[in-house]
Parts: structure tokens; C-alpha cells; sequence
């Protein structure tokens, strides 16, 4: 691929519009939670105001994750009060991204449950490991849990929308990808010797999100490398190294990797602990995702 090719392609993720329209309900939501003048009766009044995300927030609040088998929330204004802002604004996310990679048809190598279970894994799996670090070992973020949950699941936001705005290319990466048991990024870069992290964060800016969201695609894959947040960006890819290692890649595809022992020791999760908490994440990850 060359510069012109790229570039054409870069104009497709950074205009909203050449993008999906996002819902007005998760943008005002969002809006108003970054502005800090928003109550809970306003904010219910935003998710109701979508059904997806409604719906989202009620299994969020009743999840185990959340804390949720200790205090059901049956009404939005219950799940508001239990989850808090950021939380509300990190769920409404995850559920309308969701929501637009399932419109993609026309890649015909596209797996939309899969790449839900993938994203959704990743997301609560970097809640989890960001929650431990912080009691267990003092790790500090200006980051929430709940805030990477969001940024987790969107780390793949650039895979997801190839498949919409370019399916044909998608179609390529992925049997690249599935050839090479590789994951989609490392085929994007092996087909067209560029990074696809900067269009998924070219999207998230064109759709107005938190700067965190773009700093978290473009930083989770090379941690070290980013001068703030290290220690967060080491949670989202640790957590993407698990899913690919375990078999849940967004091609299915067991992908055989290595891990640097320097953001191993960042994340601090003893190797006998492992199966365990990968069990325990995609146990509530599948019965996020079923539910949807």
C-alpha cells in the first residue's frame, strides 16, 4: 500500500462523515458526563432514551464484575447510582461500538459474536487486572477500572471498522491473519507495512471521544513507549496477549506469543493464577456478550 493508497484510507476513519452515525443518546451522555453538570435524572433520561444502552447498563450493574451479585440494580436510576458517571459513560461505549461492527455484512471473514467476545474479554480483563494492581500493589492511574473497561474493548476499534468501510481489505487482513495465526494488527502491518492502530484512533477522534480512548489504541501495543499511562497500557495488553493466547483471538485462532516479562511484572499476576482469572473473565464475558 502505498502513501496516496493510505492516505485515502486514513480520510475514511478520521470523518464522521464517511463513519456510522452514533446514536445521540451515547454522545449527549457522554457529553454531559465530561462537562460534570449532569445528575441522574438526566443521565437516565439519555439512556433511556436508547434502548441498547439501557439494556447494556441494567446486565452491567447485575454483573459480578461490577459487583453486581451483591446489589441488584433493577432501574437505570438504580444502576446509574451503583455504577457511578464513569462507569455509565464507559458502558454506554462499549455498547454502541458493539452495536456498529454487527453491521458489517459485507466482509465475508468477519465474525461479529467473535469480535465482541474478543473486545469485551479484553475490556473486562483490563478492569480486572487495573483494579488488583491498584489494591494489591499501589499501582497508580489517573485512569478508573470501569474507564479502561471502555478503552479495552475498543483497543481493536480499527479491526472493526475495516469491516465496515473497507471489507475487501478486511477480507485480506483476515486471511492473512488466519493463514499466518497471527492477529489482525500484525496482518494489516505484514499487507500494507503500516500500523493500524492510528485509524482506529482517527475514529475516535472524528466521533469526539475522551482522548483516552485514542491514547489507549495507539499506546496498549507498545506501552513503553508512551510517556504517560504505562502502567494502565500494560494492563490492555496483557489482557489482549490472554485472549489471543487462550483461543480468543478475533480470527479464533490460538495465536502462539510471548510475553515481555518487564509489563509481566507491571501487571504482577502469578502464573499459577492465570487459568483462573481467564476462566472467571470469560465466564462473565459470555454471559455479557449472550445477553446483548
Amino acid at each position: 500500500m502505498n502513501d496516496a493508497d493510505f492516505d485515502k484510507l486514513a480520510t475514511l476513519f478520521k470523518s464522521a462523515d464517511s463513519l456510522p452515525d452514533l446514536p445521540a443518546a451515547a454522545l449527549q451522555l457522554c457529553e454531559a458526563i465530561d462537562k460534570g453538570v449532569a445528575n441522574t435524572a438526566e443521565l437516565e433520561r439519555y439512556v433511556l432514551g436508547d434502548p441498547a444502552i439501557t439494556a447494556g447498563l441494567l446486565r452491567a450493574a447485575n454483573s459480578a464484575l461490577y459487583g453486581g451479585r451483591t446489589h441488584q440494580a433493577s432501574t437505570v436510576q438504580g444502576s446509574i447510582m451503583l455504577l457511578g458517571q464513569k462507569a455509565v459513560r464507559s458502558i454506554a461505549v462499549s455498547v454502541w461500538v458493539q452495536a456498529l461492527v454487527q453491521q458489517a455484512k459485507a466482509a465475508k471473514n468477519f465474525d461479529p459474536q467473535r469480535f465482541a467476545e474478543h473486545s469485551m474479554f479484553v475490556g473486562f480483563m483490563s478492569k480486572y487486572l487495573l483494579s488488583r494492581a491498584t489494591k494489591i500493589r499501589g499501582l497508580r492511574s489517573a485512569w478508573t477500572p470501569d474507564e479502561l473497561f471502555a478503552a479495552g474493548v475498543l483497543h481493536d476499534l480499527g479491526v472493526g471498522l475495516m469491516a465496515l468501510v473497507n471489507p475487501d481489505l478486511y477480507n485480506q487482513v483476515h486471511t492473512i491473519a488466519d493463514a499466518k495465526q497471527m492477529t489482525p494488527e500484525y496482518a494489516f502491518f505484514a499487507l500494507t507495512g503500516r500500523s493500524i492502530a492510528p485509524l482506529g484512533a482517527m475514529a475516535a477522534g472524528a466521533w469526539r471521544l475522551p482522548p483516552m480512548f485514542g491514547q489507549v489504541i495507539l499506546g496498549f501495543s507498545e506501552p513503553f513507549a508512551s510517556e504517560d499511562e504505562q502502567d494502565a497500557l500494560c494492563c490492555v495488553y496483557y489482557a489482549n496477549y490472554l485472549a489471543d493466547s487462550t483461543g480468543r483471538s478475533i480470527t479464533g485462532a490460538k495465536i502462539e506469543s510471548t510475553i515481555d516479562p518487564a509489563i509481566q511484572e507491571k501487571v504482577g499476576i502469578d502464573e499459577e493464577d492465570i487459568n483462573d482469572i481467564v476462566e472467571l473473565v470469560s465466564k462473565h464475558t459470555r454471559e455479557y456478550v449472550a445477553a446483548a
